[in-house]
């Protein structure tokens, strides 16, 4: 196992982690308030990070530079900055205001099953974007997923609440497309530019469509009350570990590895969410998500053994 597989391994393992925060941060805030917070708290983590690791760990020596006021910087070509910040609104702002309201509606453990569809995601988009074949025993295994996803969410009664489950489902499903389409988007950039530059571009990408969605709804801007409110200390620890460890440790992950492989890595953390959510949120494990949790890991396997 290299350094690429490791990464995006640990990664599922911060996420993981970081959604059973959010699930709890979620009974006091919405999702607009929750994504607004942790955009912005990322962006304001990552600017120290950027200059700490460029002065200390000489992280542009092997890439372009110019000088901008007795500072290097990064030289980013017009097209490349465009790319990382549509990353950043698509994969942040889209994908994590579906992802948290999916949270609210069915919960960690079901939202992380759903999840599982994020490798046949990345798989698909990496051969319409990035030219990655896939063959025979990959298309089994995608199949596998998705079955092992549909066992999970199905539902025999069709319950007519005010947040019936399947809108859920579809909210957790769009969240994990975008996410998927945010990084692939970026993965060709990743050798060219320094990672954390990446992600603070990115991540500023995310921060200023979350402000212009607020703006445009005259949806509140005020992040201050997150400190004092009840919740707010689930909601820091999931931004820091699920947005700012996290995405450090995924796009590294994505550096250093293929993106089929990164992918698949990450599903595990639908294991970690079903094992922590049943700790720590008490929510039933029953004998189908135990079920469509093995087909759904025996697909993620048949897609490993062939990269």
């Amino acid at each position: 196992m290299g350094i690429g597989e490791a990464l995006s391994l640990f990664c599922a393992f911060l996420w993981a982690i970081a959604v059973i925060y959010y699930k709890k941060a979620g009974d006091h805030f919405d999702a607009y308030e929750m994504n607004l917070f942790k955009s912005v708290f990322v962006v304001v983590l990552m600017i120290p990070t950027v200059l700490v690791s460029d002065l200390f760990f000489s992280t542009m020596q092997s890439y372009s530079v110019i000088e901008f006021y007795g500072f290097l910087l990064p030289k980013f070509g017009y097209s490349q900055l465009f790319i990382i910040f549509i990353s950043g609104i698509v994969g942040i702002m889209l994908a994590d205001m579906f992802y948290l309201r999916a949270l609210q509606l069915i919960g960690a453990g079901l939202t992380g099953i759903t999840a599982s569809l994020y490798s046949p995601f990345v798989v698909g988009l990496s051969l319409l974007f990035l030219g990655e074949l896939l063959n025979t025993w990959q298309y089994f295994g995608m199949i596998l997923v998705l079955a092992g996803v549909i066992l999970v969410g199905y539902r025999k009664k069709s319950l007519t609440v005010n947040n019936p489950p399947i809108k859920g489902f579809i909210y957790a499903s769009l969240a994990v497309f975008f996410t998927a389409l945010g990084i692939v988007m970026i993965k060709p950039l990743s050798n060219d530019l320094p990672f954390f530059w990446i992600i603070l571009v990115r991540s500023l990408g995310g921060m200023v469509a979350m402000l212009a969605y607020g703006l445009v709804l005259r949806k509140s801007l005020a992040l201050f009350h997150v400190f004092k409110q009840t919740g707010g200390s689930w909601l820091v620890a999931g931004a820091f570990i699920g947005q700012y460890l996290s995405m450090m440790v995924w796009v590294a992950g994505y550096k250093y590895t293929s993106a089929s492989i990164a992918s698949i890595l990450n599903e595990t953390a639908s294991i970690f969410i079903l094992l922590l959510s049943w700790l720590m949120l008490g929510e039933k494990i029953d004998r189908k998500k135990l079920i469509g949790i093995g087909i759904t890991m025996t697909g993620v396997v048949f897609v490993l053994l062939v990269n």
